[in-house]
């Protein structure tokens, strides 16, 4: 591995740390308990197991059950949300050959789904995904309910042969049988040991670039309008960091406001003022930013600087009211080109500032020991013209 182009990458582990982002948008969507995308992808794995899959495609089956809401809060309908879900993983890293997995994932076996494939001609891996799905979402198995289970075996029951193929429910049926199957849905830290523990460790070497790509589609769930990483990359050629440096920095960057994610949109997009308590709320982001990043083998400078964005000089930031003097270079440019690009950003409750607004809003702040003048006065010259 050149360490200097590359580092080791888990798909399965990176996608495992990232789900908690996307279990608040299914929790907002669904009103279901947090660890729907764990559930998913135990409930496929265990299924999987049965049909005697390889490790590798156990392996995607993980990966494409994990990402399979990814889309979820970018649509408007079921059938932009599998296209677009589709095309946010086509730079993913999978093992084996897979078509249009998360495309088909709402297919009906009888073909009275979206895109009205019938049997065969609908992927195994859709019809999986599909299954777990839309249990997890009915009956919500991240709560001790007994009754829950006996309604989704009869549920699946009725739809024998038009939601489902008689055998995957016959492999659902063996799964079902041991209640260990239930049990360990109703702790997030057995549904992970399973995941773990019936997968094949594929850590391989991958170029910092094709990390970003798949970091980018995280970044553009959050916030579809934001320039960040162009702007990072645009300071960082002023700055000539090396290649490694750079390219870690524009990782950080797509990765700063993944806790977002947890907010609701409800809470980002409010137009009256926040109150306290939302204020209060909205200051948690970088912690989730922090709990996320760092359960990603590999990451942990990426997570220390990305929870940090929130941070000002003179400790009045958050979420650990961080002084100047630990906060290093990079920090404080990430920090600096955040809010720069915030600023920049219209938003429900006002229209974005120009450069020379925000330019001026940033130098008071920097007078007040918030942000570093020297960076502030170099975004001012390299991004006036952007």
């Amino acid at each position: 591995m050149d360490k200097k182009k590359q580092m080791q990458f888990n798909l399965n582990n990176f996608l495992l740390a990232t789900s908690i982002a996307l279990d608040f948008v299914s929790k907002d969507r669904y009103k279901i308990s947090l660890g729907h995308a764990k559930r998913v992808a135990y409930i496929a794995l265990n299924i999987g197991i049965k049909m005697d899959f390889t490790p590798e495609e156990l392996s995607d089956l993980c990966s494409y059950s994990l990402v399979s809401s990814l889309a979820l809060n970018q649509s408007t309908n079921d059938k932009e949300f599998c296209e677009i879900s589709q095309e946010c993983i086509k730079d993913f890293p999978f093992l084996t050959q897979k078509e249009n997995v998360l495309k088909y994932q709402k297919e009906k076996i009888d073909g009275s789904g979206i895109f009205a494939l019938k049997g065969d001609e609908i992927p195994l891996f859709s019809q999986i995904i599909f299954l777990a799905k839309t249990l997890d979402i009915m009956y919500d198995f991240g709560k001790e309910n007994i009754k829950s289970r006996f309604d989704a075996i009869e549920f699946t029951k009725d739809k024998l042969d038009m939601y489902f193929s008689r055998d995957l429910i016959e492999k659902f049926f063996e799964c079902v049988r041991e209640t260990s199957f239930w049990q360990d849905m109703l702790n997030e830290q057995d549904t992970l040991m399973f995941i773990y523990s019936s997968l094949h460790d594929f850590t391989n070497p991958l170029d910092f670039e094709e990390i970003l790509k798949i970091t980018t589609i995280f970044y553009k769930i959050e916030n579809p309008q934001s320039r960040l990483i162009e702007l990072s990359e645009i300071m960082c050629e002023f700055y000539v960091l090396d290649h490694k440096d750079k390219l870690i920095f524009l990782i950080t960057s797509s990765l700063c406001t993944i806790g977002k994610l947890t907010l609701g949109k409800e809470l980002l997009e409010k137009e009256s003022d926040l109150d306290i308590y939302e204020i209060e709320k909205i200051k948690t982001y970088p912690y989730y930013t922090r709990k996320i990043l760092q359960n990603i083998i590999g990451f942990t400078d990426i997570a220390s600087s990305a929870s940090k964005v929130q941070e000002r000089l003179d400790g009045s930031g958050y979420i650990c009211a961080l002084l100047g003097k630990d906060l290093t270079f990079k920090d404080r440019l990430l920090q600096s080109l955040n809010s720069y690009n915030a600023l920049r950003q219209n938003r429900t409750y006002r229209e974005l500032f120009s450069h020379e607004e925000a330019i001026e809003i940033l130098k008071f702040e920097a007078s007040e020991n918030r942000f570093d003048l020297a960076i502030i006065e170099d975004i001012d010259k390299v991004l006036k013209t952007i």
